[in-house]
């Protein structure tokens, strides 16, 4: 799967671009507020109906015009006939979300046709953010798995979460008003710790050698080979093999009451990173920890593609963030997993045409936010 045509209306600085024809590496360069990174938004915008830059989309329709618009055409493998997906955000209203024609009665329907990577500097706080950073990472890959029911399960734990909070937050309540609350939690707790835990696995077996190819790729002696190994836990929010979880929040109404709101559960489940018994982020130097989230995006993708869920990769600048080899390395391992890529930089330099071994390569140069093939 890949995107072969994109058109922007009102776009931040883009008033209007009809792009086609993409390759496998996109590469499109341009000074800072030259309209790069909107190209790679506009994207993800297609793919989401949301910014990765701003949750405010009022702010991303271009000034002195009342909506944007993105619409981009999909080849899907195997497929005679292409996907068009539409998108429009008024200032006022909801989002209009189209597929070959036919708008969609929910936004969440859109999700997965177009299934985006990004790696950009907020990216780098997987590693040493909030938990919840953590948690939509590995959320994103188990909602991409087909047939996990993880788009039907979380849903339902959330509301479930909501009224069990409400009820918290009023006190002097008896434990017969929550019980109908806990059972429909600890059902879907167990769906969703388990496809979680299942993904996690696959995500362990993928990350490793990619981890240790973009050491040895990059070539940089930066002491991360005389280091003890690295580790991942994923923590399920509760103490998942001691106790049911229905159990658990029974025995932890009183501090729930007392806190006025669900204390554990899935919604606080968490990855953990050690180098031996430390935090890795407090052994870990900047580019090591840089280069250690570009593993876990790519192992990612690696696990959806051995389950036939291809990736289209939006690299927002990474020269900035990483040295040439680094960057080089990481690049190698794009090419190696056969995914389409949209990269950004500010100079054309930044982007080696070599880093593509032979797959296919169209450079655009951002000015102003008009845009030109080069």
């Amino acid at each position: 799967m890949y995107l072969e045509k994109l058109s922007i209306y009102n776009f931040r600085n883009i008033q209007q671009v009809d792009l086609s024809g993409f390759c496998a590496f996109n590469f499109i360069h341009g000074i800072n507020g030259s309209g790069k990174t909107s190209i790679l938004e506009s994207i993800h915008t297609l793919a989401l109906s949301r910014s990765f830059r701003s949750r405010k989309m009022e702010s991303v329709i271009s000034y002195g015009f009342d909506a944007l618009t993105v619409r981009g055409e999909i080849v899907v493998d195997n497929k005679n006939v292409n996907t068009v997906i539409g998108v429009s955000r008024p200032k006022k209203g909801s989002v209009v979300v189209k597929i070959n024609g036919e708008k969609l009665s929910t936004v969440g329907e859109l999700a997965g046709v177009l299934p985006v990577q990004v790696i950009n500097p907020a990216s780098f706080e997987l590693l040493e953010g909030s938990p919840s950073v953590r948690r939509q990472y590995l959320d994103w890959g188990v909602f991409h798995v087909k047939h996990s029911g993880f788009y039907e399960f979380w849903p339902r734990y959330r509301k479930a979460l909501l009224q069990r909070n409400s009820l918290l937050r009023r006190g002097n309540i008896e434990a017969c008003q929550l019980a109908p609350w806990d059972r429909e939690l600890a059902v879907m707790a167990a769906y969703i710790h388990e496809e979680r835990k299942k993904h996690f696995k696959l995500l362990e077996q993928a990350f490793n050698p990619i981890y240790a190819r973009l050491l040895k790729l990059s070539g940089v002696d930066d002491g991360a080979s005389s280091m003890p190994p690295l580790s991942m836990v994923m923590h399920a929010g509760w103490k998942v093999d001691e106790i049911d979880f229905e159990e658990h929040l029974k025995n932890n109404l009183t501090s729930d009451l007392r806190a006025g709101f669900t204390r554990s559960g899935p919604h606080r489940a968490d990855i953990e990173f050690k180098i031996g018994r430390l935090p890795a982020g407090d052994v870990l130097s900047r580019g090591q920890i840089k280069t250690l989230v570009c593993a876990l995006k790519l192992a990612q993708s690696k696990v959806l593609l051995d389950q036939g869920v291809s990736t289209v990769f939006l690299v927002d600048d990474l020269a900035a963030e990483l040295d040439q080899y680094r960057c080089m390395a990481v690049f190698a391992e794009l090419v190696s997993l056969g995914v389409q890529v949209f990269a950004s930089s500010v100079k054309r330099s930044d982007l080696n045409d070599e880093w593509c071994k032979g797959k296919g390569l169209k450079r655009f140069h951002v000015e102003h936010g008009s845009i030109a093939e080069c």
